[in-house]
C-alpha cells in the first residue's frame, strides 16, 4: 500500500478525521436547544389535550388513561432541560433522553391519538440528539448547575409519583380521588403538609401517603434551597460590594499598595503592624480573596485604571506603592497615579535594577530595586558587623 492510500499514515488520517462530537455540539447547540424546547412544548399541549378531550384508547389495560400527566410533566422537564442541553451538561443530556423513553412507554401501555403523537415527537428528539452522545461528557457531573437540574428532575418525578399513585389508589381515600386535577391538588397539599382533606382508608394508601410526604417534602425543600441559592448569593455579593465601597469611601490619609506580589503583601503587612491604614489593589480575584481572608483591606481592580484608583480613594491617600511583579505594570501605575494626583507620594518597586531610573522619570518619588536592596543586606550580613555602613544600615559600596 502506497503512502497516497487512505489511512497509510497519521498525516492522511488527521486530514480526513471528522470534527469531534464536542465541536459538533458547540456548533449546533442552539438547534438542539430549540428542538428540545419545542418537543417539550408539544408534549405539554398533548398532555393537556389528552386530559381535556376524552378519546378512546386503542386497547385497555391497567395503565390506560395514565398518559396526560406523564406527557405534560415530561414536556415541562424537557423545557427546563433545554436551556442546558446546548451546553453539553451531562445531567441535561441524560434526562432529555430519559423523558422521551417514559413518554414512549406510556404510549405503549395506553395508546391513544395524543399519547402516540407525543411518542412520535419524543422518538424524533431522541433520533436527533443521540448521534451527539459523544459530546455528553463535558465538565463535572457534580456542581451547582448539575445539582439544580437533578433537584428539578426529582421534584417533577415526585409530583408525577404523587399524581399517578393518587389516581391509582383513588378509591382507597375518603372522599375518593378521581381526575387529574384532584390528583394534582392532593399531591401538592400532601407534599406541603397543609392537609389535603383526603383520608386514607387502607394500609396501602397510608403507606403511599407516608412515602409521598418523605419523598416530596425533602425533594421540594431541596428544590427551594438549590433554586434560590444563586439568587441569595448574588444578593449577598451585592451587599458585600456595597459595604466594601462604603469602607473605601471612609478611607483617608491611607496608603494604596498596588499588586498582589510577595513584596506588596509584605509592605501591606508592615504598614498594618505600624498602625497605618492601607488598601491593596489587585486584578487577581483569587489573590484578593486570599488577602481579604487574611484581614487585609483589598479591592479588585486594575492599578493602571483611573476609575479603580479613584475607587480606593487616591485623592485622599497619603502615598501609593507600586509593587506588582511586572515593571511594565508598575510603570503604567505610576503614570496613571501621577496624572490623577500630582502631589501624591509614589514609591515604585522594580524587579529589574535597570528599570529604577525609568520609574523615577515616569513620576515616582522613590524607585527601589528589591534585588539590589536584598543584595546589600545579604553582603552586609556576610561581612559581619565590622563592615562600614551608611545611615540606613546598609553596607557602603
Amino acid at each position: 500500500m502506497t503512502s497516497e492510500e487512505p489511512g497509510a499514515g497519521s498525516g492522511s488520517t488527521d486530514e480526513i478525521a471528522p470534527p469531534s462530537f464536542r465541536t459538533l455540539v458547540r456548533e449546533r447547540g442552539r438547534t438542539l436547544t430549540f428542538a428540545t424546547a419545542g418537543t417539550g412544548f408539544f408534549l405539554v399541549i398533548m398532555g393537556f389535550l389528552s386530559a381535556i378531550l376524552v378519546t378512546p384508547d386503542f386497547y385497555r389495560d391497567s395503565l390506560a388513561g395514565y398518559d396526560p400527566p406523564v406527557d405534560a410533566l415530561m414536556g415541562v422537564l424537557l423545557l427546563a432541560l433545554s436551556f442546558r442541553i446546548g451546553e453539553q451538561s451531562i445531567v441535561a443530556w441524560f434526562f432529555s433522553l430519559l423523558a422521551p423513553i417514559l413518554t414512549v412507554l406510556i404510549a405503549v401501555f395506553s395508546p391513544n391519538v395524543f399519547s402516540l403523537a407525543s411518542a412520535v415527537a419524543a422518538t424524533a428528539l431522541v433520533a436527533l440528539i443521540l448521534p451527539y452522545r459523544g459530546g455528553l461528557y463535558r465538565g463535572p457531573i457534580t456542581g451547582p448547575a448539575s445539582t439544580q437540574l437533578m433537584v428539578m428532575v426529582a421534584a417533577i418525578l415526585s409530583l408525577l409519583f404523587g399524581m399517578v399513585g393518587a389516581q391509582y389508589l383513588g378509591d382507597q381515600f375518603s372522599p375518593s380521588v378521581h381526575g387529574w386535577s384532584t390528583s394534582l391538588y392532593f399531591t401538592i397539599t400532601t407534599i406541603s403538609t397543609n392537609g389535603s382533606g383526603f383520608s386514607p382508608t387502607s394500609d396501602g394508601a397510608r403507606y403511599f401517603v407516608v412515602v409521598l410526604i418523605l419523598l416530596g417534602v425533602g425533594t421540594f425543600l431541596s428544590a427551594v434551597v438549590v433554586l434560590f441559592q444563586p439568587f441569595l448569593e448574588r444578593r449577598l455579593e451585592r451587599i458585600a460590594q456595597r459595604l466594601q465601597r462604603a469602607q473605601m469611601e471612609e478611607l483617608n490619609d491611607h496608603i494604596i499598595v498596588c499588586g498582589a506580589s510577595t513584596t506588596a503583601r509584605a509592605a501591606a503587612e508592615a504598614l498594618r503592624d505600624s498602625g497605618v491604614a492601607a488598601v491593596i489593589l489587585s486584578p487577581d480575584a483569587r489573590a484578593v480573596e486570599r488577602l481579604r481572608a487574611e484581614g487585609f483591606a483589598t479591592e479588585l481592580g486594575e492599578s493602571s485604571s483611573e476609575d479603580d484608583l479613584r475607587a480606593v480613594g487616591i485623592t485622599r491617600a497619603r502615598a501609593l506603592v507600586a509593587a506588582d511583579d511586572s515593571d511594565a505594570e508598575n510603570l503604567l501605575t505610576v503614570i496613571t497615579a501621577r496624572g490623577i494626583e500630582g502631589r501624591l507620594r509614589i514609591v515604585a518597586v522594580a524587579t529589574i535594577p535597570g528599570n529604577v531610573s525609568k520609574l523615577r522619570k515616569a513620576g515616582a518619588n522613590e524607585a527601589i530595586s528589591a534585588i539590589a536592596v536584598a543584595a546589600k543586606l545579604v553582603s552586609a550580613a556576610a561581612l559581619g558587623p565590622s563592615a562600614p555602613r551608611d545611615r540606613a544600615g546598609l553596607m557602603r559600596t
